[in-house]
Parts: C-alpha cells; sequence; structure tokens
C-alpha cells in the first residue's frame, strides 16, 4: 500500500500506535490464488462456523489470525453506527469531506485516494491530520480486514475512528475475523464467488511471524502452480490428524501483544464486524486451542447461532469478551488425549 509509506509521520505514528504497523509493512505484493479457499468453502460449515474435515473440525481462531496479520483480537467493542449517513454533518467533522454515496452509508476506497492524491496537508495542522488519518484507516481498513466485493468502506465505524489517540483501543482484530467468517459462508453456500475480507488469511503460511512477512519479497502471481481446486479437494479428503501441526505457534515465540488473541482462542467468542456478527466455538476445535488434546463431545452449539443480532445485555457482553470453554462443559470436562481421540 504505496499511500502508508507517503503519510505524514505524526499520521504514520498514529496508525503504528493502533498497532497497524507490521501489518501495513509486509502486506503481500501477490494476486489471491482462490483455489485453495475455494476447496476449504466446500468444507466450511455455517452452522459451527467450522470446517469439517475427515478427523474432525477446524477453524481459523483468533491467535491464528494475529500471528498470520500482525493484529490483535480483542479490545473494546467498536460502535458500529448505520445512521451515520444520515449525518453529512457529522461525516464533514469527521473526514473534512463529504464524499459521493456517504448518503447510502459507504464510501468507495477509490475516492479516498483520490480526495488526497494531491491535496497538501499541513503538518502543523492537527484538525488535518486528524482528517487523514481517519481517511487512511477508513481506505485500509476497505482494501484489507473489512473489505468487500463492492470495494467500499462503511461509514459505520467512524465513531471508533473519532479519537485518532485511541483508534487501537477498539477490535479490530475480531471485526476483520467476522468478516472473513460472514464471505467464507457466503461462498460455501453460494451465495457470492469472491471472498472479502482479508481472504490472504486462509492460503498457507510458513513460520514467521506475522506469517505474512513471507510475501513482502515476492509476487506469488509470476508463479506457476500445478495445484487445481481438485488437488486442493483430494488433499483435504485425505488428510489425517497426523498431517496436522497442532501447535504453529509456540508460546515462547509469542510476542506479549498476540496473548489477548491466545487468551480469546480457548473461549466462544462473539466476532462483531460491520455486516454482522459471528461466533468462534473454541469449545469445537479443542484440538487446535490445547495442541494434542481433544474434547470426546463438544458441548452444543449456542442457540442464537443464526440470531446473534438478537445479543443483548449482560450475555452480549460476556460473548464479545469471551466465555471460557471450561465454562460450557460439565465439571470434569470430558477431554480425552490426542490418541484417544481416533
Amino acid at each position: 500500500m504505496e499511500w502508508w509509506k507517503r503519510l505524514p509521520r505524526k499520521v504514520a505514528a498514529k496508525v503504528v500506535s493502533a498497532g497497524f504497523g507490521d501489518f501495513l509493512s509486509h502486506l503481500p505484493l501477490a494476486d489471491r490464488d482462490r483455489k485453495l479457499p475455494v476447496a476449504l468453502a466446500e468444507r466450511w460449515w455455517d452452522s459451527t462456523n467450522s470446517f469439517h474435515l475427515p478427523f474432525g473440525e477446524m477453524t481459523l481462531t483468533p491467535l491464528d489470525f494475529t500471528c498470520i496479520t500482525g493484529v490483535a483480537v480483542g479490545g473494546l467493542p467498536i460502535p458500529w453506527d448505520y445512521n451515520v449517513r444520515e449525518n453529512a454533518n457529522y461525516i464533514k467533522e469527521q473526514l473534512g469531506w463529504v464524499p459521493t454515496f456517504a448518503s447510502a452509508g459507504a464510501i468507495r476506497v477509490t475516492d479516498i485516494l483520490s480526495f488526497y492524491k494531491d491535496k497538501a496537508i499541513d503538518e502543523n495542522d492537527d484538525v488535518q491530520l486528524a482528517h487523514l488519518t481517519r481517511a487512511f484507516f477508513l481506505h485500509m481498513l476497505g482494501r484489507t480486514l473489512l473489505s468487500n466485493t463492492a470495494e467500499t468502506i462503511n461509514l459505520c465505524c467512524l465513531p471508533a475512528l473519532e479519537d485518532v489517540d485511541r483508534i487501537g483501543d477498539y477490535n479490530w482484530g475480531g471485526a476483520g475475523m467476522a468478516t472473513l467468517y460472514r464471505f467464507m459462508s457466503a461462498v460455501s453456500r453460494r451465495l457470492t464467488k469472491s471472498l472479502g475480507g482479508y481472504s490472504f488469511v486462509w492460503e498457507d503460511e510458513r513460520d514467521i511471524l506475522p506469517t505474512m512477512w513471507r510475501w513482502c519479497s515476492c509476487n506469488r502471481a509470476n508463479r506457476q502452480s500445478p495445484s487445481t481446486v481438485e488437488h486442493f479437494r483430494r488433499a483435504i479428503d485425505t488428510i489425517n490428524p497426523e498431517d496436522v501441526n497442532w501447535l504453529p505457534f509456540p508460546a515462547m515465540a509469542l510476542p506479549s501483544r498476540y496473548l489477548k488473541s491466545k487468551e480469546l482462542t480457548a473461549t466462544r467468542l462473539l466476532l462483531d464486524g460491520p455486516m454482522g456478527r459471528f461466533y468462534y466455538l473454541g469449545e469445537r476445535v479443542i484440538r487446535q486451542v490445547y495442541a494434542g488434546v481433544c474434547a470426546k463431545q463438544p458441548p452444543h452449539r449456542p442457540s442464537d447461532m443464526y440470531s446473534t443480532d438478537t445479543i443483548s445485555g449482560n450475555r452480549l457482553h460476556d460473548v464479545l469478551h469471551g466465555l471460557p470453554i471450561a465454562s460450557l462443559y460439565p465439571d470434569p470436562p470430558p477431554y480425552a488425549t490426542y490418541d484417544d481421540c481416533h
């Protein structure tokens, strides 16, 4: 993302302080290879938000997401406001201009870049710098974590950008996961052919943190790969537990800012994004959570799995912050050793 490299020093500092420095410094250069994600989508069930594989379930966990992207999961719930589009004065106050289609609630990410392409910024004007900071975050989120097939970003996230010194307090990683879950579910049901969100996450990684750093010095689009969707289907059909690395991210190698994501991996967590709320069910992927331990019988999935928009009050607070897996099981939990799970 070339714009990131041209930001004024004070704006770049705000972005780094919000926790996006590593993410932006090593964005992939390659085009997406959709073959593996398409094969995975055929194994995705939105009744559990997990891949149903020959040996059981697996999914994208909060720790997976953070180790792949460098963006933490956890923090304050994002105060989505879908009525922002009705308040042109508020939009102008936050951005310094009212974009085309703002009245529809969204802005094209290309329009943001075009507006600032030749715009002179006074680096001593805090108001201008705040406008630029918010605009850059909208552009960055619309191109990556919260991207959609229309190449727009919903203005409902503007309230979380009001205080440019507290942007990093909010759960952007959770919103990114929610977007990935939403599009994987839509593709699995053939409601769309395109994956949204930061879909590089669904592809393979190497053992470096963040793992997306492997993309920074090459362009995968120039590589010739013999792999097809059918190739990946066969590979998935024949995979067994011995083929899985249940501990891809050893605790001793994790930066401290990743620890909240690790903690939330051992929970039932409601992921809240601009396109809806989606459960991450850590209790269904115990082997991923505890690396070598599994549950003989996972607890029942939430009764509100398909009605997450109705959750409110104390329950909403609890699931947004994560219900520990142990609290969902009878006492003692029906854990089994890895060998017992075959």
